[in-house]
């Protein structure tokens, strides 16, 4: 979903977020929005997104990730002359928590089954996509078990899954 496909802005969505948010207490005041996540009063006019919950790739009935459903908040903002940042200090998903270990931010890795599969540690992003390593260490593309650096078991990875595809349409025209 794109900004253009996004509902409109009308003035009952600005009338409810000019109360809600002047309500709440300066600095500090937390509002959860249900499959979105945590926001916290961290301005005058200012909301931080603190938490994201339900950070794994998926939509709505409507076709809508979190992250639509963030960026029309920040939409709606600035139709009332508010700003949201964003400073997420944890993402979770029905797994639990986002792990994504500070020492291992930078580490790529690729498929020991050589599925074209790369593996890297990203410091979290509200528009990133991730992926948890399994403790089987399981290669989320090819599928084999014990094909991914010991050091990502249970770490949450953004794969980059280009050279696998290619691979795979290579697979499939040379079977035609």
């Amino acid at each position: 979903m794109t900004s253009d496909t996004l509902p409109p802005v009308n003035q009952e969505d600005i009338e409810w977020a000019y109360y809600l948010w002047n309500s709440l207490a300066n600095p500090d005041g937390r509002w959860v929005l249900p499959g979105v996540g945590a926001y916290v009063r961290s301005g005058v006019k200012e909301l931080t997104l603190k938490e994201i919950h339900f950070s794994k790739p998926t939509e709505n009935a409507f076709s809508q990730s979190v992250f639509d459903q963030h960026h029309w908040i920040m939409v709606l903002a600035d139709n009332i002359g508010w700003k949201v940042v964003e400073s997420v200090t944890l993402a979770t998903d029905n797994e639990g928590e986002i792990n994504i270990p500070d020492d291992l931010v930078g580490h790529v890795s690729v498929c020991a089954n050589r599925c074209g599969a790369v593996f890297r540690v990203e410091e979290l992003n509200t528009m990133q996509q991730y992926i948890k390593i399994q403790e089987d260490l399981t290669c989320p593309c090819c599928g084999e078990k014990h094909s991914v650096d010991p050091s990502l078991a249970g770490v949450h990875i953004v794969l980059d899954d280009k050279s696998y595809r290619m691979n795979q349409e290579k697979i499939i025209k040379e079977e035609e």
